[in-house]
């Protein structure tokens, strides 16, 4: 119970925050992947929200992204993936690890994933940072704020809609310009990776 109030207070939260943020611009659509990013008052660093269609049942969908060991087969530049904690697959705490482009340094990141179905079937998955839940790394920087959503929505003949949403603060000194490049380039081959696992197809 005291998991669920937490997210529902992050939902109420990051609506009134997201509310006062500029609109969305579409920065653009490829292989039926349309991706948005926007500003964020008092960052930098753009957040960005991405959309697919995907042929494929949402027990399906919703079994891949809960499956760890199968994160850094879809997430972009993630290279390792690991669960740190369970509470059973409504509450996660998981660990990963990105290569970025040079001459950027590697990330990881611990981070809370928490679970919640509504009535209508909709299936949400917010994901929060916890950057001191485990030691740090030598040569690696630490993540060390992200806001994420993930839903899932079924909808006719087997189809699932997933849309991801996140706003995050890699860590370190690298110029936001370049963080701001991944704000593309992240939603979309993450998005794409995914669909293609399930179906087997680019598009």
């Amino acid at each position: 119970m005291k998991a669920i109030i937490t997210v529902l207070f992050f939902f109420i939260f990051s609506t009134c925050i997201h509310a006062e943020q500029d609109p969305w611009q579409l920065r653009q659509t490829l292989s039926g992947i349309p991706v948005y990013t926007r500003k964020v008052a008092g960052s930098p660093i753009l957040e960005y929200k991405a959309n697919v269609i995907i042929n494929t049942p949402i027990s399906k969908a919703t079994a891949l992204f809960e499956d760890e060991k199968q994160i850094p087969r879809w997430y972009y530049q993630c290279v390792h993936s690991q669960l740190v904690e369970s509470d059973g697959p409504r509450q996660e705490i998981i660990y990963l690890i990105l290569h970025l482009p040079w001459p950027v340094a590697a990330r990881d990141f611990v981070f809370s994933r928490t679970k919640i179905e509504d009535s209508n079937g909709i299936v949400s998955y917010s994901l929060t940072a916890l950057p001191e839940r485990l030691p740090h790394v030598k040569g690696m920087i630490r993540v060390q704020s992200i806001e994420s959503v993930w839903t899932f929505k079924s909808l006719p003949q087997n189809q699932t809609e997933v849309d991801f949403q996140q706003h995050t603060d890699p860590g370190g000194s690298i110029p936001s310009s370049i963080i701001n490049q991944l704000a593309v380039q992240t939603p979309f081959n993450s998005l794409k990776n995914f669909r293609k696992l399930l179906t087997g197809k680019d598009a």
